[in-house]
């Protein structure tokens, strides 16, 4: 069953025990809640997970683009932990790693647990700019979707349709691979998504009082060390690089992001 809340389609799944912990998995540009698909699987058992489709992605609707900035998704993600009514453990990835941030951001009064934010963007001193005559990953996700679906999924298709987001694409289930080509090229949220990424940077690091940890992916070819910067951080935050992961890590070591999750929800330094 899919619910909306503050622009955000809401799917559960996981666990149902009230006891266990409850953690909101935000996607990255383009994608959907089925972004984490590889790593659901390793966290249901006991974990309550809340995954969300941001504006104009998945099942969301779109909103106004001057409500799709980073900052302003934020807010909109630190209201929708409000409303939980208790404190929750925030996950994204690439965009949503940024969205993340924001909500923890400024946030007093324990609704956030902590922040896990997988090849987070936003953390670098210039945006980086796609070249003016270079495609948009929508664009090409459409012309990709205008092939026949054997021609897509054969080992060559996939490795030119996922060759910049994973170190191994031709080891992901084609399924994996149709779904993620499919939210790409249907998400009406994309522009304005895409647009907001390059309003600026996170600049709020001082004002994130939870825990964070950020994992970097050493051979990530759309935000390369220069785009994710340490410093950029909140400065106690736990900084993991993986020299052979690409820009989806949930991707390329599923079940090492999920153990990653686990230490950082059971970290004992938490407020």
């Amino acid at each position: 069953m899919t619910d909306l809340l503050e622009g955000f389609a809401l799917r559960r799944a996981g666990s149902t025990d009230p006891a266990d912990p409850l953690l909101v998995l935000v996607h990255g540009l383009g994608g959907a809640s089925t972004a984490w698909s590889l790593v659901v699987p390793h966290l249901a058992a006991d974990h309550r997970l809340l995954l969300l489709d941001l504006p104009g992605h998945g099942q969301a609707p779109p909103i106004p683009p001057a409500h799709m900035t980073p900052r302003a998704l934020g807010g909109r993600l630190r209201r929708l932990a409000a409303a939980q009514g208790e404190p929750v453990h925030l996950v994204g990835h690439s965009l949503g790693g940024w969205v993340t941030l924001e909500a923890a951001a400024g946030e007093r009064d324990g609704v956030v647990a902590d922040v896990t934010a997988f090849t987070p963007a936003g953390l670098w001193t210039t945006p980086r700019r796609r070249p003016p005559l270079l495609p948009t990953g929508q664009q090409f996700a459409r012309w990709a979707g205008r092939l026949p679906p054997q021609v897509v999924t054969t080992r060559i298709g996939v490795t030119l349709a996922l060759a910049t987001t994973s170190t191994a694409p031709r080891s992901l289930p084609v399924e994996v691979v149709r779904e993620a080509l499919s939210a790409i090229a249907t998400a009406p949220g994309y522009p304005a998504a895409d647009a907001g990424i390059a309003t600026g940077a996170f600049t709020r690091a001082a004002e994130v009082r939870a825990p964070v940890t950020v994992v970097a992916g050493g051979r990530d070819r759309v935000l390369p060390p220069e785009f994710c910067r340490r410093e950029a951080a909140p400065a106690h935050t736990r900084w993991i690089e993986w020299p052979d992961s690409g820009h989806v890590p949930t991707w390329d070591h599923p079940a090492e992001c999920a153990q990653v999750v686990r230490e950082q929800v059971g970290r004992p330094d938490r407020g």
